[in-house]
């Protein structure tokens, strides 16, 4: 019996060793050996072309001297600072409106998910159209019958206004999210609620004191991938602003920057040098995350 056991768990070892071996495949191939490759090409003067020569920290240092880059770096920095707490904001408050019990309301919760599952690129082309800067657009249009404003708005045509822009069109996937929260307020016991009333306390005082503590773990995880998505935006900039991150750079993120200096300039140890910067960007700022997150992240038994 001894043997027919072990026969039969190296059977299942051996099984779920190929189920998950496209998987593990997939991650080595497309993953794991292009970062082991990129941060070696980080360190050296790469065109496709020719043979790598190593130069040492000399993309690093000339990077941190370009003032394109160190443009896409503030353009990126200045967009997840924005971007990232209104989302969480936008998120939160729709699904606190579809969370009450109304008629409609899994019919009103798909409406508002259906613009996360459409492709990036034909969103952007759709608000392309929806955000004209002519009078014939959709917005400018409304905006001018209203007398909101006088003449055409330029929305993505000008340096002043792109980043507006973008910032709310990026909210017109906000429906990813409220699942999320959707998920957080259901998790939340009723009997709390029920006691803050009894207690006296006013809706308000119920979402700030009850609401908010419990839903401190899906604020958690909906920061981070918020962050981690913002920083590295780039379909939706490089169908807007092209390779050059237009109007005048507003547009140029920093992975776009990448981008244009693999495959436009085929500098591509610059481009992984530069990748790499973002990489520990990200990285730093998500530790610091989950550092400061024993204070504020309240899990379920007790435990912070």
């Amino acid at each position: 019996m001894p043997r027919i056991a072990h026969t039969q768990k190296s059977r299942d070892t051996v099984a779920g060793y190929l189920f998950t071996a496209p998987v593990t495949l997939g991650v080595l191939i497309w993953t794991f050996i292009p970062m082991v490759l990129s941060l070696f090409y980080a360190f050296t003067k790469y065109n496709v072309l020719t043979p790598p020569k190593f130069i040492g920290l000399s993309n690093f240092s000339q990077l941190f001297h370009d003032p394109t880059f160190m443009n896409s770096l503030e353009v990126t920095v200045i967009y997840t600072i924005i971007s990232v707490p209104v989302g969480l904001l936008v998120g939160l408050l729709l699904a606190v409106l579809l969370n009450q019990n109304v008629l409609g309301m899994r019919l009103f919760r798909t409406i508002f998910y259906l613009p996360a599952v459409v492709p990036i690129v034909a969103g952007t082309q759709l608000w392309t159209v929806i955000f004209s800067p002519s009078k014939y657009g959709i917005v400018n249009m409304l905006l001018m019958k209203l007398h909101i404003v006088s003449k055409p708005f330029p929305f993505f045509t000008e340096p002043h206004t792109s980043m507006f822009s973008l910032i709310l069109m990026g909210l017109w996937s906000a429906g990813g999210g409220m699942l999320i929260w959707l998920a957080g307020l259901k998790s939340v016991p009723p009997e709390l609620y029920e006691a803050a009333h009894i207690d006296g306390a006013n809706s308000w005082s119920r979402f700030m004191r009850v609401t908010i503590p419990i839903l401190t773990p899906t604020i958690f995880y909906n920061l981070i991938m918020g962050m981690i998505g913002a920083l590295q935006v780039f379909a939706s900039s490089f169908v807007l602003g092209g390779v050059n991150g237009a109007p005048l750079g507003s547009l140029d993120f920093v992975n776009v920057f990448i981008y244009r200096n693999a495959f436009n300039y085929f500098k591509m140890g610059y481009a992984s040098a530069a990748a790499w910067i973002l990489f520990i960007i990200i990285l730093f700022l998500t530790l610091i995350v989950f550092r400061t997150s024993k204070g504020w992240v309240h899990y379920g038994g007790g435990q912070d």
